[in-house]
């Protein structure tokens, strides 16, 4: 039994196997001006994960295309905030080849805050801290043991 997730796509972009996750994809246009701070040239992780979260009752991970940052970082590949239930997970850093392979990898470890995990130490599991495109590549799609058992307790036992 696998912890349920919602994911918003932007219509263009094809979803993408999350293996973790019992996942519902929906398609989503978002008017990313709302999010945008015009003088970097970036969308703020915060402001548009507060903007999303009205209305969600279950964890959900937003993908928008375009680049983000957070107060203090030049730039975030996802930001979740599990109070509100939701996170975003931004796609300008994540093109190339592997961009599908990157996206699961960041929804999932966006998704595992959602459910209570923090980062991990284990740089081939998914939610080691990435903070490079290297750290992203380096790392699996899975969850480690560890973190897989702390995700099923707060799963099976909320």
């Amino acid at each position: 039994m696998k912890a349920k997730l919602t994911v918003y796509i932007p219509p263009h972009l094809p979803p993408v196997d999350i293996p973790e996750f019992d996942v519902t994809w929906r398609t989503a246009v978002l008017d990313l001006s709302r999010f945008l701070d015009r003088s970097r040239g970036q969308c703020r992780a915060d402001v548009a994960v507060e903007a999303l979260a009205a209305g969600i009752s279950t964890p959900t991970v937003y993908v928008l295309d375009c680049d983000g940052y957070y107060p203090g970082f030049n730039f975030l590949f996802g930001l979740a905030q599990p109070a509100l239930r939701t996170a975003v997970v931004f796609t300008a850093r994540l093109r190339g080849p592997l961009f599908a392979e990157r996206l699961a990898k960041e929804i999932t470890h966006e998704a595992g805050h959602l459910y209570g995990l923090s980062h991990c130490s284990n740089p081939k599991c998914v939610m080691y801290f990435s903070n490079t495109l290297l750290d992203t590549d380096r790392k699996s799609v899975y969850f480690c043991d560890k973190c897989r058992r702390k995700l099923l307790a707060r799963y099976l036992n909320p």
